[in-house]
């Protein structure tokens, strides 16, 4: 039953992706698209686990963070809603539950997200992309690069 429920609320926000085009004209500015998650930091030093197999990607309202299994080439979607402050300093992403990741075949990296984040917009334009975040254990300050795909 738990599982029905689960597919019943990915049925939802599935139909919400496609219809959020409406939205401004289907106009998010620079947030749209597929963004590349070049690398992160971890208070100013490069994070050597990061093997550079994740996805960003932003739609309406809709998040997408897509993790590719290098082995396979297989990728894996994990879906929130996201939504900007009202000066675009910092944006909200909101997992459905505490599995913002799906259930993977092989290990996936720990990008430092919680089931709620709060990132501030460091830098955007329309192909680069610099947020950070505090660290949901340590406190660290994590700092994502993101270079647009398309």
């Amino acid at each position: 039953m738990k599982s029905l429920a689960k597919h019943i609320i990915l049925a939802i926000i599935a139909l919400t992706a496609l219809s959020s085009c409406t939205h401004n004209n289907g106009d998010i500015g620079y947030w749209f698209g597929l963004w590349h998650l070049d690398s992160i930091e971890i208070d100013g030093e490069p994070d050597t686990a990061y093997d550079g197999n994740v996805y960003f990607m932003f739609q309406g309202k809709v998040f997408n963070l897509r993790w590719v299994a290098h082995a396979t080439h297989d990728y894996y979607d994990s879906f929130a809603q996201w939504q900007a402050s009202d000066d675009g300093s910092s944006i909200t992403i909101s997992f459905l539950d505490d599995h913002f990741l799906p259930r993977l075949p092989e290990p996936a990296p720990d990008v430092y997200l919680s089931t709620v984040t709060h990132l501030n917009v460091l830098s955007l334009d329309a192909y680069h992309m610099k947020l950070s975040t505090t660290h949901p254990t340590t406190g660290a300050t994590v700092t994502y690069h993101l270079t647009i795909v398309k």
